[in-house]
């Protein structure tokens, strides 16, 4: 088990909880600030010193600044070495500063110095990042190093006497207020981009929550419908073939019952596949295909299912085809795409498919009326369709965009200038080529 910061240990001690991101954007603001600070406490106290006379106890005041540069560096280790980080440590880290700035204010005038008010500082890194019981407790500890400052301190002395002590205060005053102006514009920018980020994040991942909890469902149903639909397609195979028999003579409705025994067919492969292969990603002692004929057969199969749809078909054969594993969900992720555009464009589909070394890109394009702004905002996320009023909930490109996320893939549509659609679907090879030994 590796070595936790001792920080930590007392934290977990003292009854730390988990660490969450808000912590660790605390103490990485916390960080900055213990670069910063000792830097401009030791250009202040030079100029206080040595321009303007003041006397201060200068050994303890430089070694509680060099117990603050140890401290930074500490920090920044801290921070890169582990990113863990609790309220419980936070907390006491918050403490940590408080202490040290209270021991170099008691060394240069306590309440009087006019740097004083800098208290609020580590206490808004605090508020950002903090339950507000802990913020209130943190609150109280300034309040009491504040007031003992009042009372017991060492007072700054100058040779002319305590009129120029109250000028250089004043001129502290100012450059106090610029400092304190540019730490809270800077910690608070900061802050704010931390917490959209965190609020993208817990968005982005109510939408995962949602697409996965809806492709749940709908296996759920899928297996069920299949186990249904087995027994009236069986009917229906029988009731044709039947038909087939007793109608020989005649040769339209002949034909037209073998183009309806084909349908009934492969509706009974595609529940038998479905059946088959319930719970299973892929196999991995299938057998391979290159990854150009894979294709190929996806878009053959796309031409049978819509015969009255020219399906057109682009490779890109500038690098040799690998050999991939002929992955089902994958096969029908293309397939949900292509169906989608043959329903917006019945005439005529465009497939692209091109290979990379990393990844395969396929792109289909459509010549209908295009996707709503609503529908390109749902898209892939969650059930709604992108077809007509009248047309399905959106399944097909909902299970698309499920499995080439769980393939570290994406899907990317978008309308056509010149009138259109486009589905682009990124898929890295490493997920699906089959590596030769």
């Amino acid at each position: 088990m590796p070595e936790r910061p001792w920080l930590a240990r007392i934290s977990e001690a003292v009854g730390g909880d988990p660490g969450d991101e808000a912590a660790l954007q605390g103490l990485r603001m916390l960080a900055i600030l213990r670069g910063v600070a000792p830097l401009f406490q030791a250009l202040t106290m030079l100029v206080v010193t040595h321009h303007f006379s003041v006397s201060v106890p200068n050994v303890a005041f430089w070694s509680v600044l060099l117990a603050e540069v140890l401290l930074a560096i500490a920090t920044w280790a801290r921070v890169r070495r582990s990113p863990r980080v609790s309220s419980s440590e936070l907390f006491w880290q918050v403490h940590l500063d408080i202490a040290l700035f209270t021991l170099v204010l008691f060394l240069t005038g306590g309440a009087t110095n006019p740097f004083a008010p800098l208290f609020l500082v580590p206490m808004a890194i605090a508020t950002s990042a903090l339950p507000s019981g802990r913020v209130w407790m943190i609150a109280v500890s300034t309040m009491v190093a504040y007031v003992l400052l009042r009372h017991w301190h060492v007072p700054l002395h100058h040779p002319s006497g305590m009129t120029e002590v109250y000028e250089l205060h004043e001129n502290g005053m100012v450059v106090n207020y610029l400092m304190t102006a540019a730490l809270a514009a800077f910690f608070g920018t900061r802050m704010s981009q931390a917490i959209r980020r965190h609020e993208r994040m817990l968005a982005d991942a109510r939408d995962v929550q949602m697409r996965n909890d809806s492709v749940v469902a709908i296996g759920a149903l899928a297996a069920g419908y299949a186990h249904e639909l087995s027994s009236p397609l069986a009917t229906m195979a029988v009731v044709v073939g039947e038909l087939e028999r007793e109608h020989r003579a005649d040769p339209d409705l002949a034909h037209n019952l073998r183009l309806l025994d084909d349908r009934i067919q492969a509706c009974k492969r595609i529940i038998s596949g479905l059946a088959s292969s319930a719970g299973q990603r892929r196999t991995e002692s299938a057998s391979g295909a290159r990854l150009d004929q894979f294709i190929v057969a996806i878009v053959e199969r796309a031409r049978a299912l819509h015969p009255g749809t020219t399906i057109e078909l682009h490779l890109d054969t500038s690098s040799p085809a690998p050999l991939v594993i002929a992955e089902e969900t994958l096969r029908q992720a293309i397939t949900n795409v292509i169906d989608n555009a043959v329903h917006a464009s019945a005439e005529q589909v465009h497939v692209d498919a091109s290979w990379a070394p990393e990844h395969l890109v396929v792109e289909v394009r459509d010549r209908g009326p295009g996707f709503t702004p609503e529908a390109l905002e749902r898209l892939g996320k969650r059930i709604g369709s992108t077809k007509s009023a009248h047309g399905g909930l959106g399944m097909g490109l909902l299970l698309t965009a499920a499995t080439l996320a769980r393939l570290g893939g994406r899907l990317d549509p978008a309308n056509l200038s010149a009138g259109g659609a486009s589905v682009r679907l990124t898929v890295p090879l490493s997920s699906i080529v089959i590596n030769k030994p």
